[in-house]
Formats: structure tokens, C-alpha cells, sequence
């Protein structure tokens, strides 16, 4: 949020340095987070100076030069060499002296020095106006009035506004300083200072009546509606248009101006609508599901049955506290004005900012909470400044006010407060703190009773009232003990850490890439799902649920990086998924990979290849013994991703994905290393050909032939797989290898024979077929 100082000055006279007025903000809570030089002229004429032409001679070498010397208020003339067919010796003009930026526009900026022209010195430059950034006119220099004190300086006698600005980084809970009001009241209280109070006389006997309704005070707390007639559209004044430019508002006319000049003034959204364009009278009321109104940015907007709008009898007017229509907007024949000035229901106007995707200055000032109560009074400014710029008279006003606001008192202790700070605070400081910040004060012996005006919504209790009084009175005074307690939380999750962080090391180095996802996510990829973690203020429909599963999120990065030519993908994330429960919600850390595409790179040696559920499993494997794991590969569900899933992710083709809870993952094997010789004698192989359904596994095998225990069977293969004729439909064989060794002695093939034949049993049980 800008901050003119000049604008600020206005408000709380004061000397201040603009340096010094942002560091006292920023230490008691408005972070000012850069400060800028603003001009109403760019440039700011510096080095541009009032000066006289003593003499004009032809210049010897030159037929269109001109030899001048000219007084600009210094203990020599200057001498100058000038190209224009208009100087002439006696001439009030503007003088560029050495060391001055010239820009113009269309031309590279170049800096004025001492200089030689056609052997002649020249010690500056006679300006025409497009020289000094104030025009477009370049026929000859700008000849000003003889009455022009020699010297003054340009900007003085232009009257170019030179200001500073200030940009606040504004906390979500200070909506009472989204004003220029605003941040002097702290200004006030940081300084010491009152703020001079301005008489804003009430509005007479009028002509005509308004007659606005509410269709429920819960929408529209307030609503103060004035009707002005006669009004001639214009540019605004020159000293309201460089308020509106310092905080980057650019001018549009008088009415549109005096609108956005009372917004950043004191807090107060306003609108002005064309009453001319008002069929009947105004409403405040909830769209009905499915009206439409096209707004002032040009953009059509189809309403929810939970916006507030401002309504005629014929249409909707405009989005109350977000934006107002194009059918009854100012332009430059508008005559008659209606004035809006009101009050919207703070969450309401937020959700509709939301769900449409507007943000404007309105909405952001009413999402945080505005001060009803001195709505009128706002009104009246607003309207005394139109009749001031664009003439005019005031014809009727309404204000609707169902429930007046109840200021809070609240009883602050100084012992308390003190005890509470650290730091003895004056009782006397302390009110005067609270009185300049514009709060209600009455003194008594040891406590002081504290009405909380109506711009203030931050505050509701005590405690606020503490914070209030020590951020104005200085938290650097807050003496220091030389002392630091602290109090040393549970250190078991960094052993959780240290293994996260060797898995994500190892993961990386494999070619899997970590990833970060949002958690909320739109509720498509669980259509149905009456378990999902709603949202009951959600940002945008794409961020209503809390993810159930980090794969959709992983899905859209994968089809990121697909349409950016990438032939292999594959990701992991570590984080929580979220889920609702019987009786309340659920969060579970997870670790979650995606594998799409190739996994071998294109050669002349061999073909590319998919990725594979070997490929995974291989790599699963490793990850597991990195950490220690005791979770066995077997364990974990290597999935294919459903194909609606791959649909709503936009991708084609064969992606598989894992998902293991951390605490599974993350609990020790308590594994120890062994180390062996290797081995003396030789190794025999045996092989043994099976036929067994089509959806039997090798690791179903494999625990078969784990559960024969056979202690020098050292490894088992699988070498072939085949299905087709001859086999029956249904059926594959399946060709296994193993590898047999002892460790004190040779094998023999009695030895071999009794393992086979003791698989040979074991498989045979189990329903395969030995092919023979």
C-alpha cells in the first residue's frame, strides 16, 4: 500500500522527515518496505533555472548560432551558445545549467557540460519547452513573463510537486490503516501529535427523496446514499490529480477522482453511479443464481446466489464492495450522480472477490473491515468535494443505519499492563498514547477506562489494548534481562530427518527428482468421495479439498514436463495427505513416486525401452537398504495410475506410481552387516521348468522355495516366461534357475537331486505342472 507524504501531511501537520516518519512506522508495526521520490514532472526541473538574456550576437563561424550572455542569479553571466530563431537580449527564459539531465521524448537523455560549439564556449542551454519534458513544442526557447525573479528555480515557478512515498507492507489484521486516516493516527500517537479535526457541515433541507432498501442488514450493515445533480464532467484539479499519481492512480475525471481520492484518504470505499441511468430505486439485496452484469473492466461476470449487488428495478447496478457495471457508470456526459457509501458484509465481499477473481482496492479495504460508524461523515466529505470540482447541487440523501454501532469499554490496569510489558509505563503516557491514537480515554486513580472507536476491529481484548500502548510507546525500551531462558522441545524427530534426508540423497542420485505440490487441490480426481477435506473458504473450485493422494499432483508435473519434450519423468514428494474421518480428520505422511516414460536412452546398441515394474522394484529396493528399512519390497503396491486419472492430468501412455506411509517406511530393520568369505568351491546350477496360472507371481514362487529352507540353495532366477499354444489358455511357463553352493564342501549331484526333488514336491503341491 503507497503513502503519499505530502497526502500524510495534509492530514497531521508535521516536519518530519519522510525518513524518519518511516522508521518510526515500521518499528511499531507498519513495515514500511520501500520509500521513492516522486515528481509531478519527471526530472523534477533540477538544474532548470530562471534566468535573463543580457546580449544576443551573431555568432562569427555560424549563420543560425547566436552568441548570449545570460544572468541566472550567480556572480557571473554565463555564456551561451543557442541555435533558436527567437532569443533576443532582454528575454525572461529557462536555463539548463552544466551538470542537467535534458530528456526528450523519442531521443536518448544526454547531460548539459562546458563545451566548445563552433569555437565558442557555451556554459549551458536556452530551453524550448519539449527540452525541459513539459511539452512537445520545439520552434523556438520558452519565453516567460518579464516579471519572473532571475534565479528562481524552474520547478518553484512551474509549481512541479516533488513528493515522497512510502509503500507499506499492511498485516491482514490492520485494515484500519489501508488509508492515508489510518497510518497518520499512528503517525499521531508515535509523535506525540493530535489530529487537527476538519468541520464537514451536515446536509441541508433537500428537493427530492431517496428511498434505498436492504433486504437483510446482515448483507449491508449501512447504507448512505446521496443524490447530487448538475454536475459538469472534467479533468480534476492539478492538485488532486498529483495525489492520485504519487500512489499510482492515474487520473480520469473529476468524479471518478474524488471517489478514489476519499478511498485512500480515510479507508472508505465509495461509488459513483450515473443516476440517470438508475431505473427506479436502489437495492441492496443477494443475486439471484445465474443473473449476469457486465462490470467496468469490460468483463461479463455470471453471479452465485451467495453475492451482494446493488440492484434497480430493472438490473444489477454493481457487485457490492468489489465492483461496479458498465450500464450505469460516469462517463462524460453524466449530468446527475448517485453516491454510494456503505457498509457490505466483510466475508461476503472476500468469497465473491474470490469465486470471481477480482481484487480492487474496494474489496480489499472491505475484506479487512471498515468504520461504519463514520460513514456519513465520509459521506459528506465525499460529496463536498465534488460540488467543490465539478459544481453541482446536492438533492436528496438517505441514510439506512438498522443497528447503530455499540462502542467496546474496556478497563486497562496500569500495574497489570506493566507487569505484562516488563516496563513501568507512566499511567499519563500511556492515555496519551491511546488518545492520540483516537481511542476514548477516562482517567482514574490507578486504571484508565478505554472506548474502542469504530475503525479499530483489531481490537477486543485487553491484551490488545497492552500491545497497542507498547508498540507506541517503544518495544526497544523493553529492558533486556542479559539472561535467555530456553526451553529445549523433544529431539526425536530429527532421526526421522537424517533418514528422510539420506532417502531423498539416494532417490536423487537414481534420476528421481523431488517435487513439491500444492495440497489443495480441486475435488474432480475423487468424484463421489464423501471422505475428502473441505474447504469452507476456499481461494478458487481448483484449491477446494485437501489432496487424499499426492499423485494427482505429481500427475500434473509429469504432464508439465511431457509437453516440454522430456521422454522420462520420474518424481517423488514427500509429504501428508488428508482425509475425514468419523470423527475427525486424518493426516498421514507419505512418500509418493511417479514413473512415466523411457528408461533406457536411445543408442545404436539396443532399442529404448519403458520404464518397467522391475525398474521400480529394483529401485525400491535399494532405497530400503539405504535407510535401513524394515518394510520388505514385496510389501509395497507398485500401482499402474487409473486411466481417468491420466485423462484429467492430460497424458497418454503407462504411468506407475508407489505410495508408502513414512511410518512404515521409517521403521529400523536393526540390520547389522555380515561379511563373508567368498566361496572355495564351485557352484552347480540346476534348472526347472514350470506351468502354473497365467497370474501366479515369481514372488509367490520365491516363498516356496524360501519355505523349503534349504540352507546352501544361494540364489533363484527367473531366466524365461512363455504363453501361447501349446499351454492351455490361462497358463504360462515359467523357466527358474538355482544356484546352489556350499560353504565346507564340494556339491555332489546326490546332493543336487535331493534339493530338486524337494522343490519338484513343493511346487507340485502347490498346483504347477513340471514340464519333464
Amino acid at each position: 500500500m503507497k503513502i503519499s507524504i505530502n497526502w500524510l501531511r495534509d492530514i497531521l501537520p508535521t516536519n518530519v522527515e519522510a525518513i524518519e516518519i518511516a522508521d518510526r512506522l515500521s518499528v511499531s508495526g507498519l513495515e514500511v518496505e520501500h520509500i521513492d521520490e516522486w515528481q509531478s514532472l519527471a526530472g523534477g526541473l533540477k538544474g532548470f533555472i530562471v534566468g535573463e538574456v543580457l546580449t544576443c550576437e551573431q555568432h562569427p563561424n555560424a549563420d543560425r548560432l547566436r552568441l548570449t550572455t545570460v544572468n541566472i542569479g550567480a556572480a557571473e553571466p554565463l555564456h551561451i551558445v543557442c541555435g533558436a530563431p527567437n532569443v533576443a537580449a532582454g528575454q525572461k527564459v529557462i536555463v539548463a545549467t552544466v551538470g542537467t539531465e535534458i530528456n526528450m521524448t523519442g531521443k536518448e537523455p544526454f547531460v548539459i557540460t562546458k563545451s566548445k560549439i563552433r569555437g565558442e564556449a557555451s556554459e549551458g542551454m536556452i530551453c524550448a519547452e519539449d527540452e525541459m519534458g513539459m511539452g512537445s513544442n520545439h520552434d523556438g526557447i520558452l519565453v516567460l513573463s518579464n516579471d519572473v525573479q532571475v534565479g528562481t528555480a524552474a520547478a518553484d515557478y512551474f509549481g512541479i510537486e516533488v513528493d515522497t512515498v512510502i509503500e507499506i507492507g499492511l498485516t491482514a489484521n490492520r485494515g484500519d490503516a489501508a488509508s492515508h486516516l489510518g497510518v497518520a493516527r499512528d503517525l499521531a500517537g508515535l509523535l506525540g501529535l493530535s489530529i487537527p479535526q476538519k468541520n464537514i457541515p451536515q446536509i441541508g433541507n433537500t428537493t427530492e427523496k431517496l428511498d434505498i432498501q436492504i433486504a437483510d442488514s446482515a448483507l449491508c450493515e449501512r447504507y448512505y446514499g446521496i443524490k447530487i445533480d448538475g454536475v459538469q464532467i472534467a479533468p480534476s484539479p492539478q492538485w488532486l490529480q498529483n495525489r492520485l499519481r504519487a500512489i499510482d492512480i492515474e487520473p480520469k475525471n473529476n468524479v471518478v477522482d474524488a471517489t478514489n481520492y476519499i478511498l485512500h484518504s480515510v479507508g472508505q470505499p465509495v461509488h459513483a453511479f450515473d443516476a440517470d441511468k438508475i431505473a427506479g430505486n436502489v437495492s441492496v439485496r443477494k443475486a439471484v443464481a445465474g443473473e449476469k452484469i457486465v462490470l467496468l473492466d469490460g468483463n461479463e461476470k455470471e453471479l452465485n446466489a451467495d453475492d451482494i449487488v446493488i440492484a434497480d428495478a430493472a438490473n444489477i447496478l454493481a457487485i457490492a464492495g468489489v465492483m461496479g457495471g458498465k450500464n450505469s457508470a460516469v462517463s462524460e456526459n453524466t449530468t446527475n450522480l448517485f453516491l454510494e457509501i456503505a457498509h457490505f458484509h466483510p466475508g461476503m465481499v472476500r468469497k465473491t472477490a474470490k469465486r470471481h477473481v477480482i481484487n480492487t482496492d474496494a474489496s480489499f479495504r472491505f475484506e479487512r473491515g471498515i468504520d461504519k460508524d463514520n460513514i456519513d461523515l465520509y459521506g459528506r466529505a465525499l460529496a463536498e468535494l465534488i460540488v467543490q470540482i465539478a459544481s453541482g447541487n446536492i438533492v436528496a440523501h438517505q441514510d439506512v443505519y438498522p443497528a447503530p454501532f455499540v462502542p467496546q469499554t474496556i478497563s486497562l490496569s496500569i500495574a497489570a499492563m506493566n507487569a505484562f510489558s516488563g516496563i513501568e509505563i507512566p499511567q499519563n503516557e500511556a492515555a496519551s498514547i491511546l488518545k492520540n491514537l483516537g481511542f476514548g480515554i477516562s482517567e482514574h486513580a490507578d486504571s484508565i477506562s478505554v472506548t474502542v472507536p469504530s475503525w479499530r476491529n483489531d481490537i477486543s481484548e485487553l491484551v490488545d489494548l497492552y500491545e497497542e500502548v507498547m508498540r507506541i510507546y517503544g518495544f526497544d525500551k523493553i529492558p533486556m534481562s542479559g539472561k535467555m531462558q530456553v526451553s529445549l522441545g523433544n529431539f526425536e524427530g530429527m532421526r526421522k530427518r537424517k533418514i528422510e534426508n539420506k532417502l531423498r540423497a539416494y532417490l536423487v542420485s537414481q534420476g528421481v527428482f523431488e517435487a513439491s505440490t500444492n495440497s489443495l487441490t480441486t475435488s474432480v480426481w475423487w468424484e463421489g468421495d464423501e471422505n475428502l477435506v473441505q474447504l469452507s473458504n476456499p481461494l478458487s473450485s481448483d484449491m477446494g479439498v485437501m489432496r487424499k493422494s499426492i499423485v494427482p499432483g505429481l500427475l500434473q508435473s509429469v504432464a508439465f514436463n511431457k509437453n516440454r519434450q522430456a521422454d522420462k519423468v520420474a518424481l517423488f514428494e514427500i509429504g501428508r495427505t488428508y482425509e475425514k474421518t468419523e470423527q475427525s480428520f486424518k493426516e498421514t505422511p507419505v512418500l509418493t513416486m511417479v514413473f512415466w516414460g523411457k528408461n533406457t536412452v536411445e543408442s545404436w546398441e539396443s532399442q529404448q525401452r519403458g520404464v518397467d515394474f522391475f525398474d521400480i522394484k529394483r529401485l525400491l529396493k535399494g532405497a530400503l537398504g539405504v535407510i535401513d528399512s524394515a518394510l520388505n519390497v514385496e510389501d509395497i503396491e507398485i500401482s499402474l495410475v487409473k486411466p481417468n486419472w491420466l485423462k484429467k492430468a492430460d497424458l497418454s501412455g503407462t504411468v506407475f506410481s508407489v505410495e508408502i506411509p513414512l511410518k512404515k517406511l521409517l521403521k529400523s530393520g536393526k540390520k547389522t552387516l555380515k561379511y563373508m568369505a567368498p566361496p572355495k568351491y564351485p557352484t552347480m546350477r540346476r534348472d526347472l521348468s514350470l506351468v502354473v496360472d497365467a497370474t501366479v507371481t515369481f514372488g509367490e514362487l520365491q516363498k516356496i522355495v524360501k519355505a523349503q529352507k534349504i540352507n546352501f540353495l544361494t540364489e533363484t532366477r527367473v531366466f524365461s516366461v512363455f504363453e501361447g499354444k501349446p499351454l492351455d489358455e490361462g497358463k504360462k511357463a515359467i523357466a527358474l534357475s538355482f544356484h546352489l553352493n556350499k560353504a565346507d564342501a564340494s556339491l555332489t549331484d546326490k546332493d543336487a537331486d535331493a534339493v530338486m526333488q524337494k522343490l519338484m514336491t513343493a511346487f507340485e503341491q502347490s498346483g504347477a505342472v513340471i514340464r519333464r
